[in-house]
């Protein structure tokens, strides 16, 4: 039996194959057939799955999972606002102002249908932070997950997606059909049993500047607005913030700045005070470089760090 059967004969078991059919929209008998191995799981099922049980398609295919704690979405339920940087420029390449540089948008988690614990997301993206706030105040007093959906559909760019939690992670894919964007987020996924207030994560979408090509950056969803500049949130989305040991290139200079300067010696001596300098020069810009090079962003990733500092300042935030 493949780790597919298992896992859904695990999940048949909890909830029975009339329920999975129901959730899915796929027929009793498709399931009852990918039990029996009669027919192949097609795409389309594993992803009604995901959506429908909150499963990572890898783990069922090829992991036992474990459904004896089915985990809950009612804690991350309710609106947030969102930080991120706007995404026009060349590889980042900013010339402007904080004000000019954030970008803000809101996002709602919701029950669209309250029966069968369907979760899911709606968004809209907007270029000022008064304007996300005044949308963020609206959808906070709606109660109603049709009034909510109905809000979003009224923007200019609306979004919907899903929302997937695992163990250690939050996922929300949101799309956009008027402009074919489509943008996927992951964050971390705190051990706690509390409202999920927000955090800093990573996002991945299509970027709106001249060339519309993939971009990644950090992200920040948050219930309460932040109380803080935009100079300050800037910072907490950087992707640079790293530290170089010097202490070898040091080293190395003190040694050769002592050969040339301080001893006496053939090289010293033979050599006139511009020759020395261009010496020490070229040894700098070779280490200058060489440290550069090594230390070029390739990749960053949400530490303990940044979680920890956006959590306070969300924490800290106003509530709109």
């Amino acid at each position: 039996m493949s780790n597919f059967q298992k896992n859904l004969k695990v999940l048949a078991d909890k909830y029975t194959q009339k329920y999975i059919a129901d959730r899915t929209g796929f027929s009793q008998s498709s399931i009852n057939n990918y039990l029996t191995k009669s027919s192949e799981p097609s795409f389309q099922f594993l992803v009604a799955l995901k959506n429908a049980f909150g499963i990572c398609i890898d783990d069922f295919l090829f992991a036992d999972i474990d459904m004896s704690e089915e985990i809950s979405y009612d804690r991350f339920v309710g609106n947030y606002i969102v930080y991120y940087y706007n995404n026009n420029a060349y590889k980042g390449e900013v010339h402007n102002a904080y004000n000019n540089t954030l970008k803000y948008g809101i996002i709602s988690v919701i029950r669209e249908k309250e029966l069968d614990k369907t979760t899911v997301v709606y968004g809209t993206f907007v270029k000022e932070k008064i304007e996300a706030v005044r949308l963020l105040e609206k959808v906070n007093k709606m109660t109603d997950s049709k009034e909510i959906v109905a809000f979003y559909q009224q923007q200019k760019l609306p979004y919907k997606g899903s929302v997937m939690v695992v163990e250690q992670n939050i996922f929300i894919d949101l799309y956009s059909k008027e402009i074919g964007d489509r943008c996927f987020m992951i964050f971390n996924n705190p051990p706690s049993k509390v409202k999920y207030i927000g955090g800093v994560g990573t996002i991945n979408t299509v970027a709106r500047g001249r060339e519309h090509n993939p971009c990644v950056q950090f992200v920040i969803i948050s219930r309460k607005l932040i109380d803080r500049p935009d100079g300050g949130i800037y910072e907490c989305l950087r992707f640079d913030d790293y530290s170089v040991n010097l202490d070898f290139a040091i080293g190395e200079l003190i040694d050769l700045f002592k050969r040339l300067f301080v001893e006496k010696n053939e090289i010293s001596s033979g050599l006139s005070e511009n020759q020395k300098i261009a010496l020490v020069q070229n040894k700098l810009e070779y280490y200058f470089n060489e440290i550069l090079e090594a230390n070029v962003f390739r990749f960053s990733k949400i530490s303990n760090k940044e979680d920890d500092m956006v959590y306070k300042l969300i924490k800290e935030g106003i509530d709109v």
